[in-house]
């Protein structure tokens, strides 16, 4: 969790999910009828901090919460993540993909064009979608979330965790970032 200065005003929590889900808080990029706020905070309370005494709140469930990831954003976010704003960018594997298809969120883009069943319009590679049926729709939809999208993303953590690796690590401080790096890419 995040240190906070004594006057912040807002802070993020992150919900733990009961491994029988029992507890949940369900919001934010959902469908109405998936979300379930029933272990979300209330809309007003007391919560308890460790050391630090109760304190007054007001959360507004529906408003402000928001998933701090989402599948989309593993492509819309690759140019940050994966070509300019990293110690080892821009990443090898991703810079093949984005060399051949010219587009940085071009997993999003195919994503869309099979959902919306359009064309895509990359340097290399289109695929038109206009004249498939709802199910071919649906497998490139499919195959472009798990092989393009979320694959890639699992690449980009893998090699955030070797850019996170310290080779100065001793036993008292040693690779925290890149052992969650790696972990997030098994998950």
């Amino acid at each position: 969790m995040a240190d906070y200065e004594s006057n912040t005003r807002d802070i993020k929590v992150q919900y733990t999910v009961d491994a029988d889900n029992s507890r949940v808080c369900y919001v934010g990029g959902l469908p109405s009828d998936k979300v379930d706020t029933s272990g979300c905070l209330k809309e007003v309370g007391s919560i308890t901090i460790s050391g630090q005494g109760a304190f007054n709140y007001q959360a507004n469930n529906q408003g402000y919460n928001k998933n701090a990831r989402t599948i989309q954003v593993f492509s819309t976010a690759a140019q940050s993540k994966m070509y300019e704003d990293c110690p080892g960018c821009p990443y090898k594997d991703f810079k093949q993909y984005y060399d051949y298809y010219g587009e940085f969120d071009y997993a999003n883009k195919w994503i869309l064009a099979a959902a919306q069943g359009s064309s895509t319009s990359f340097k290399n590679g289109n695929a038109d979608f206009t004249s498939y049926d709802f199910i071919g729709r649906g497998e490139a939809f499919k195959k472009g979330t798990a092989y393009m999208s979320v694959w890639m993303y699992v690449i980009r953590e893998l090699e955030d965790a070797i850019d996170d690796c310290n080779v100065e690590c001793d036993i008292d401080n040693c690779n925290e970032d890149a052992v969650h790096a790696w972990d997030e890419a098994v998950a």
